[in-house]
């Protein structure tokens, strides 16, 4: 059985989150509980993305790693530490959500073409 690509990258982007959050809380690698987690964490991430780019185009994959991995970061540092918030936070949020978006769009459309493209192919095939 195959697992869903995206459920993999989920996983993989909640263990680089925790693994950034572990970071935070090891001090600079002082408390060696936070830092074993630490390391843990970004072993999880990094080996189940690997998984993941055997099936998804590494620029969606990426961006989408990338960009909900700092977005639950930056909410994380908001809530727990109270990182700075204000208007330019929250635009720059909005951009790396709607980057994300465009491209999983621009993904979707491309593989949708190059999916055409092969049926097409295949039914010519078919005629001769």
């Amino acid at each position: 059985m195959t697992m869903n690509p995206f459920i993999l990258l989920s996983i993989s982007i909640t263990a680089e989150v925790c693994g950034t959050t572990a970071m935070k809380l090891s001090h600079g690698f002082s408390d060696p509980l936070f830092t074993a987690a630490t390391i843990a964490a970004y072993v999880v991430a990094f080996s189940i993305f690997t998984i993941v780019l055997k099936k998804l185009p590494l620029g969606l994959a990426y961006g989408i790693w990338g960009g909900v991995g700092t977005v639950a970061t930056a909410a994380i540092g908001i809530a727990a530490w109270g990182d700075p918030f204000g208007w330019t936070t929250c635009a720059g949020i909005a951009l790396v959500v709607g980057g994300i978006y465009l491209l999983n769009r621009g993904t979707q459309d491309i593989e949708e073409k190059r999916a055409g493209k092969a049926a097409g192919a295949s039914a010519a095939e078919v005629r001769i």
